[in-house]
């Protein structure tokens, strides 16, 4: 069975997002003779003019060809007061079944976050290593007795290797969990864990995008901020020490989602759940909202007072090693194709849901883009790219320093 999880991997390794830019652009650009650019629905908090053209053409590559629905979150730093700016765009339908105004995304609609989790899990390690409590140097064999993790070469595991996807971990555990990942408890991920297949290369030896090793730090690092539970107390944690105090309300575990758009595959028909709630869902079990996203994005560019603020910040600082550079869950990029400085990258794929964020530290800047369209059973849908593409043109258009027209507009909060 495939997991989606074919084009990242092309795409981290050797060719990078935007070499392909071109060819994929064109294959995602309306016709000239296309009717309206679709306008965002009654909801949004929309920034200039410049900046709203730019979210509906790629509004246009998106809603309807990929998905229902979709989300934009803009922060920009007004250049003004060097205060952050707000900008949150909704389009379409959250679900087909419900036309009308009733149906449609706003502030409240949760998408799935899928592999953007992993930024979740990546904090929960940072904030104990700015506390003290752990080191990435530390075996991941520290933080549990109850298995023995795999060892390959004389090398072992370290926290730093797991938030980096060089733990040698292949992607998906290799007992079943693709098909039950619902039911996917601790005992299971144990097993997977010692299973003679669980490590594809010794430790530290390559990067190899890997769901598995983040599920694992994910319940390595909920049993150490609250041990003693029956099963790893993964969405317990992460209000406890990261949404809860930042005020990110609507990014939970999918099962406790109150607002969820439906998700859909490629051929339209609603998909199911991703369901990635017990033992691995630090690899990709939140779901989240436009507001959210930006209040997390905000915070990790350095604005506002939060204790967490040189937590997030941390999580860019670049980690050596082999392969794609990497600071803490994101993907780190130099200045290129068009961008110019440095940026971060973080996606997410799911059976019917995709999204894209990116960040420019330098400037103070960050799109998330969120749909209900994902890959389906298809490893090389058209969505997540599409997505990735849509989110990588608002990042190269809106940056700070290309000429634009209008002023600054928004809210000049975290969420909108």
């Amino acid at each position: 069975m495939t997991n989606g999880r074919g084009y990242r991997n092309r795409r981290v390794t050797g060719v990078g997002l935007a070499a392909a830019a071109a060819v994929l652009a064109a294959a995602l650009t309306p016709p000239a003779a296309a009717a309206t650019l679709p306008q965002p629905n009654a909801v949004s908090v929309t920034g200039d003019r410049n900046e709203q053209t730019a979210v509906e053409k790629v509004a246009a590559t998106i809603v309807g060809p990929v998905a229902p629905g979709m989300a934009v979150a803009i922060v920009k730093r007004d250049p003004r007061s060097g205060e952050p700016i707000t900008t949150t765009y909704y389009f379409g339908q959250a679900d087909n079944a419900t036309p009308g105004t009733v149906g449609q995304v706003g502030p409240q609609t949760q998408f799935e976050l899928a592999s953007e989790t992993k930024l979740f899990t990546g904090a929960l390690l940072a904030k104990r290593v700015h506390d003290g409590q752990s080191q990435l140097t530390d075996h991941a064999q520290k933080y549990e007795t109850g298995l023995t993790f795999p060892v390959k070469d004389g090398k072992n595991i370290t926290l730093g290797e797991l938030v980096t996807h060089r733990s040698g971990l292949t992607d998906d555990p290799p007992n079943d969990y693709v098909n039950r990942k619902a039911q996917y408890n601790r005992a299971d991920l144990w097993q997977g864990l010692e299973n003679p297949k669980a490590l594809a290369t010794s430790p530290g030896s390559t990067w190899l995008y890997s769901d598995f090793g983040f599920g694992t730090l994910g319940t390595l690092m909920a049993d150490a901020f609250e041990p003693g539970q029956p099963q790893p107390p993964f969405a317990d944690v992460v209000q406890r020490e990261l949404t809860g105090l930042l005020g990110m309300p609507s990014t939970v575990l999918e099962n406790q989602a109150t607002n969820l758009a439906q998700p859909y595959g490629p051929d339209g028909t609603p998909a199911p759940l991703w369901d990635n709630i017990a033992a691995m869902a630090g690899g990709g079990g939140l779901v989240s909202t436009a507001a959210d996203m930006a209040t997390w994005n905000a915070t990790t560019l350095g604005y506002g007072n939060s204790p967490l603020k040189p937590v997030l910040q941390s999580m860019l600082d670049t980690i050596p090693g082999v392969g794609q550079k990497m600071g803490m869950a994101w993907q780190l990029y130099p200045a290129q194709n068009g961008i110019r400085h440095p940026y971060a990258f973080k996606d997410g794929d799911s059976t019917g849901s995709s999204n894209a964020t990116y960040l420019i530290p330098s400037d103070g800047f960050a799109v998330t883009v969120l749909t209900n369209g994902g890959h389906g059973s298809d490893s090389d849908s058209r969505a997540p790219k599409a997505v990735n593409q849509a989110a990588f043109d608002l990042m190269q258009e809106l940056q700070p320093g290309v000429p634009t027209t209008g002023s600054s507009t928004g809210s000049p909060t975290f969420g909108s």
